[in-house]
């Protein structure tokens, strides 16, 4: 039986071209939708139907248990939100949506009759798409190229037939560079405890790190508060301290206070989004590392300073065999990349923001005293990003370069028409609209289209050369 194979194949090493959250660069896909018969017979074309999707799913079992057992697949039927039972925790954004239909017919006088077609694709990607990511704890996010053949057969069948194709497109965003020009070191001086007794002092070098075994530089001082409002009635539970002042001559404690230990956590927050501009109350948070400093010193007047050198390492762990060479060969199913589980990134905990949910970082320090005194904690928003300082300059210049390509991309695109803004509907920004290019039919028995896709035949007799007995190799077996 006769039908079109559907396959992609792209301009460039990748299909997407610029750098996605750049406007400047122009991030596009460009590639080529190819459309075959599959026997090298012909086939009606009727349309074709093109959409660019993203879809984002986090997991509802996530906000309630530790177990993650709520790993919905992407598949083509659950899709629609109608057929899915769990409609609550997915959103699909559609970017873009055309139906390719040949207004005019081929030059042997039938229409839509052909063996394939080659149609260039240039599609623009809105500012705000979502980096593909997966992440075990809150959810996953993916974009797809979801191409569909409406097609019948020659002989002329009542009901058209469709055949259909979902191709994964990796999203990585440029928006989060760890870079001294885009994110300065962070100092924040005289934060006052709960209980007015303390002044911290703290400064983080680097607020914007990379989930690559990168290292996140903290300095910490903490001292007693001598502006501390002497009125403050202290609870029964607190220690018996004078209150000391800059004009106090006598500072006599009865009890030492001393720090004991200092926790640093960095933790992800899933924020689920009830609209474009507001967050719901359902939201649940990870720890994805700890360290604890044990101190046990006394604290004065005189600041104490602490130093930390805190690792980050969010990548999943089944990623780190890949880059452990003694491990020898990886396991199978590290190899086989099943695109209706997991995304092409294998690395789970990035800051990412979407139309459904957001993942973000912060990192938590905890203060822990001796006796009765109350601990406090201290949160401060981070940004985790997957680039590392090391791949800076790399990444510098290819953006360098996807400006250059921009600039001759839009002088090659005004000869076939402007690009054009178009806002969408379904997106809460604008995209832009590429000129459409001519495309490439190949129609059937035309001595050029065989010769180029070394279509034969073969005689069943040799001695006769009736074409009526002559046999077509397929195109595609």
């Amino acid at each position: 039986m006769t039908y079109p194979v559907i396959s992609l194949k792209p301009s460039y090493n990748s299909v997407i071209r610029g750098c996605p959250g750049l406007p400047d660069t122009l991030p596009r896909i460009e590639c080529q939708l190819r459309v075959r018969s599959n026997d090298s017979l012909p086939f009606r074309l009727v349309k074709i139907e093109i959409i660019l999707k993203t879809i984002e799913i986090y997991f509802i079992k996530n906000l309630y248990s530790s177990n993650n057992n709520s790993l919905t697949p992407f598949n083509r039927s659950s899709d629609s939100p109608k057929d899915s039972p769990d409609t609550i925790n997915k959103n699909t954004t559609v970017h873009y949506k055309k139906n390719v239909v040949l207004s005019h017919p081929t030059h042997d006088g039938n229409n839509s009759d052909l063996i394939g077609i080659d149609i260039p694709l240039t599609i623009g990607l809105p500012d705000d798409i979502k980096e593909t990511n997966y992440n075990p704890k809150f959810g996953k996010t993916q974009t797809f190229l979801d191409c569909t053949v409406f097609y019948a057969n020659v002989a002329g069948a009542s009901s058209n037939k469709k055949r259909s194709f979902l191709y994964p497109i990796n999203v990585e965003r440029y928006t989060y560079l760890p870079s001294p020009s885009y994110f300065k070191p962070i100092n924040r001086q005289n934060v006052t405890s709960p209980d007015q007794k303390f002044l911290i002092n703290y400064s983080i070098e680097n607020s914007c790190v990379s989930m690559n075994n990168d290292v996140l530089k903290l300095s910490i001082s903490i001292r007693l508060n001598p502006f501390r409002n002497s009125t403050i009635a202290s609870s029964p539970n607190d220690l018996d301290v004078s209150t000391p002042t800059l004009f106090s001559t006598k500072k006599k404690f009865k009890s030492k206070l001393k720090l004991k230990s200092v926790t640093t956590q960095v933790q992800e927050y899933l924020e689920i989004l009830k609209n474009r501009s507001e967050f719901s109350s359902a939201q649940t948070s990870n720890v994805l590392q700890t360290s604890v400093k044990q101190v046990d010193q006394t604290i004065s007047m005189n600041a104490m300073l602490l130093q930390f050198n805190l690792k980050i390492f969010t990548k999943d762990k089944f990623f780190q065999s890949f880059e452990d060479s003694d491990l020898g060969c990886p396991e199978t199913k590290l190899l086989i990349n099943k695109i209706d589980d997991i995304p092409l990134q294998y690395h789970n905990s990035v800051s990412t923001i979407g139309q459904h949910f957001n993942v973000s970082h912060s990192l938590s320090i905890r203060f822990k005293f001796n006796k009765s005194l109350k601990n406090f904690e201290i949160n401060h928003p981070l940004i985790i990003s997957f680039w590392s300082i090391s791949q800076l300059p790399l990444v510098e210049n290819l953006i360098s370069q996807e400006r250059q390509t921009a600039k001759f991309a839009k002088k090659f695109y005004k000869n076939f028409g402007r690009i054009k803004n178009a806002s969408n509907s379904n997106n809460s920004s604008n995209c832009l609209e590429y000129p459409s290019l001519p495309p490439i039919i190949y129609n059937f028995n035309d001595s050029e289209v065989n010769n180029r896709f070394n279509i034969l035949y073969l005689q069943k007799d040799i001695s006769r050369i009736d074409p009526s007995k002559l046999k077509r190799v397929p195109v595609i077996q």
